[in-house]
């Protein structure tokens, strides 16, 4: 099969049969493109990231932000520490359950939580909060605020993850990814994986 130098970016016609996954299955779809960038403690402060982003928000006309810092670039902000430009200080789970009481229906949703459970236990502790072992485990925190995305999320709504992998919302919430962005840091540093994915239908 052929190989994808790092450099490169194809289409999903080009990436068909062409990018080994696993025991022998291929990345069937999505644009697949790699950058580099120096790291930032604030992921949007990074250029590919931020452009990424801004995209996607350009076609935007309702999105949601439950992990925004100081980017209050979504029409709805959210972030647990008060002391952050953000609209809402509020747990991300409560905050996205609370937007869909409201009714409110986003054909955007920004995901991108702390990376790691240090990365936690700092959110934590900068809001004066105790931290238990279950809170700083990211894959609880990851899969209760997923799984309030959803009743917030339009027909045809994108959701745009970052992390230090690709999984994204995944096909248990009817997903299908259309894009993935590699942002290599360097040195030791992990790649920052950006993944935007698109639900067929919320009904």
């Amino acid at each position: 099969m052929t190989a994808i130098t790092t450099s490169e970016s194809r289409t999903a016609a080009e990436l068909q049969g062409a990018v080994p996954i696993g025991s022998g299955a291929v990345l069937d779809g999505p644009i697949l493109k790699r950058a580099w960038a120096g790291p930032s403690s604030d992921t949007f402060d990074v250029p590919p990231i931020a452009g990424f982003v801004r995209k996607y928000l350009m076609k935007s006309k309702i999105s949601i932000d439950p992990f925004a810092r100081n980017k209050r670039w979504a029409t709805h902000t959210n972030d647990l520490n008060p002391d952050t430009a953000a609209e809402s200080h509020m747990d991300a789970e409560a905050f996205l359950r609370e937007l869909a009481t409201q009714g409110v229906k986003a054909d955007l949703v920004i995901f991108d939580p702390p990376y790691s459970p240090r990365q936690i236990a700092e959110c934590y502790a900068n809001v004066g909060k105790t931290v238990t072992m279950e809170d700083t485990q990211n894959c609880v925190l990851y899969s209760r605020v997923r799984s309030a995305i959803p009743a917030v999320l339009a027909d045809g709504g994108i959701v745009l993850s970052f992390g230090w992998n690709s999984n994204g919302m995944g096909k248990k919430h009817g997903m299908k990814i259309i894009e993935i962005l590699m942002v290599a840091h360097g040195a030791a540093h992990n790649d920052t994986i950006c993944v935007a994915e698109r639900i067929e239908s919320t009904k």
